[in-house]
């Protein structure tokens, strides 16, 4: 006959309520850790975004011909949020106001109405200040077509090492060099490409040149 008997040191090392109360221990942490990333402000918010554009005839024209203004809304009442580490695929089609909303979130237009927040600031009015280059650094933009983007009088080392030079991030011509070729490499081109023209390049490659560009 066999007796199962309990070992009272080992009772005593792991009482019974001790893997409950482990277990309670790891469950709260958990949600407190899912509680701070639920309330964790986003990188990205935008709020009410609308651009409208002024397409009217010239004011002697609307005058003579008692024209109203006509007025086109490209990007009316638009509201996101981009946590960190996160990508928004903003999909629509041809003319609906992707590209508007891109170049809103850039700076390249100043929004009718609305906001737009990056990192907890109001970028539309830090783009306005000296520490707007500052901000402009960190958002940048690929645009859809790659050829139309590249100077076409410049050679792959003067596109990508521009922004570099612009905020003085890199001043010595050896090591502007080195950084371009590290860009390069990146994006999957050959250093020896940097002595090159954009027309040299397929869309493809010329799309990776614009990606080097808004990494540097």
């Amino acid at each position: 006959m066999t007796t199962n008997r309990i070992n009272p040191a080992a009772q005593a090392a792991h009482p019974p309520h001790a893997a409950a109360h482990d277990a309670a221990a790891r469950s709260a942490t958990h949600d407190a850790a899912s509680t701070a990333a639920d309330t964790a402000a986003p990188l990205v918010r935008a709020t009410d975004l609308a651009k409208t554009f002024d397409v009217s005839a010239p004011w002697l024209n609307r005058v003579l011909e008692r024209q109203p203004r006509q007025l086109l809304r490209a990007v009316d009442g638009v509201s996101f949020d981009i946590a960190r580490g996160q990508t928004l695929a903003l999909v629509g089609e041809s003319g609906c106001g992707k590209s508007t909303v891109a170049r809103l979130l850039v700076g390249l237009y100043e929004p009718t109405r609305g906001g737009f927040e990056f990192d907890g600031l109001d970028a539309h009015a830090a783009f306005k200040t000296p520490q707007g280059r500052q901000l402009r650094r960190r958002i940048q933009m690929i645009f859809q077509d790659p050829y139309a983007s590249l100077n076409p009088r410049w050679t792959v080392d003067d596109i990508i090492g521009e922004p570099l030079k612009e905020h003085g991030l890199i001043r010595d011509a050896d090591e502007l060099k080195a950084r371009v070729a590290e860009l390069l490499k990146s994006v999957g081109l050959s250093p020896l490409d940097m002595v090159k023209y954009p027309h040299q390049f397929s869309g493809g490659q010329r799309q990776r040149i614009s990606i080097a560009r808004a990494l540097a």
